[in-house]
């Protein structure tokens, strides 16, 4: 009776399980639904005033022509760095003023890529870190290929360059069929990179170092992945023999996908949760793709993983 009661412990609760980078449910299918309505929305005003937007692709191409930037050499890689710093600012933005009101569309909300970084400054800062490439390397980057566009200046002498400008449907089909054929090209240097051990030791583990994501990772690698990449680029529009104001709008387009595959983020509004499932990959995919590196070599596509085995399993999705 006079005994102290006894110490009721409260059950251990489960541990959590891991956070599956290819699990849904950051967001209801109603969600999803609004932006497909968003989406065709879009795309039936693009069709009503496609007229107009054919003289706005024609004005913005003669404004850079005015310019005299057009015609520069190295217009091409400019466009595409540049992109590629704008795009990833804008995400590291979302990451520090923005992620506590999206945890719920991060692929791994316990990862804090500030923290991971080394914090604020490290995380925003512009100078090259032991890993990170900054303006630094932006600066070594187009430093050769403008001395060698001042020496052998050759884009105003190339047929593509006096192409006129696509209509609006031209260029969807355009952007369309180039982006096809870049994922085609690098995916198959991307899957030897994976099963050559020396080359993914010596060429492509930089890019690995960091298994959860941010945006910056896009362009952490090393010269020749890099090069790689680059390449499978420029040979994709010389191949197609797309417009210059086409090939412009490519590299706009397909630094920011790149970008948005490596942002960390899943939300309803991004193309593979608009198009129907299994047709790209997307975030979650290319996530799951630098957690385990066995799988899912496609950068924005899956047909030929689907093909050949590397798709990642239904269970994890």
């Amino acid at each position: 009776f006079f005994l102290p009661p006894p110490k009721i412990t409260a059950p251990t609760p489960p541990p959590k399980p891991s956070l599956s980078p290819l699990r849904r449910g950051r967001f209801c299918q109603r969600e999803i639904l609004i932006w497909r309505g968003v989406y065709a929305i879009f795309a039936v005003v693009v069709l009503c005033f496609r007229a107009d937007i054919d003289r706005f692709i024609v004005d913005v191409w003669q404004w850079l022509l005015d310019k005299g930037w057009a015609q520069m050499d190295t217009f091409e890689p400019i466009v595409a760095s540049v992109a590629f710093y704008a795009y990833i600012g804008t995400w590291k933005l979302i990451d520090f003023f923005g992620r506590p009101s999206l945890i719920r569309f991060t692929i791994c909300p316990e990862h804090d890529p500030i923290k991971a970084e080394g914090g604020v400054w490290e995380y925003f800062s512009p100078i090259n870190s032991t890993d990170k490439p900054g303006f630094i390397a932006l600066f070594f980057y187009l430093s050769p290929l403008a001395l060698f566009d001042f020496v052998f200046p050759r884009r105003q002498s190339r047929e593509y360059f006096h192409l006129p400008p696509p209509t609006t449907l031209q260029l969807m089909a355009h952007i369309c069929l180039s982006i096809f054929v870049y994922d085609l090209l690098f995916y198959f240097p991307h899957l030897f990179m994976h099963l050559n051990r020396n080359w993914y030791k010596s060429i492509h583990y930089k890019h690995h170092t960091k298994r959860k994501l941010c945006a910056v990772e896009v362009v952490r690698h090393t010269f020749i992945d890099g090069l790689m990449q680059v390449s499978a680029n420029i040979i994709t529009l010389n191949l197609l023999g797309l417009p210059a104001f086409s090939r412009m709008v490519h590299n706009l387009v397909v630094t920011y996908m790149l970008t948005e595959i490596h942002s960390g983020y899943d939300m309803p509004w991004m193309l593979h949760n608009i198009l129907p499932r299994g047709i790209l990959a997307g975030s979650p995919v290319h996530e799951a793709h630098h957690q385990y590196g066995n799988k899912g070599f496609h950068q924005f596509f899956t047909y030929f993983d689907k093909l050949l085995g590397y798709e990642f399993a239904e269970s994890l999705v």
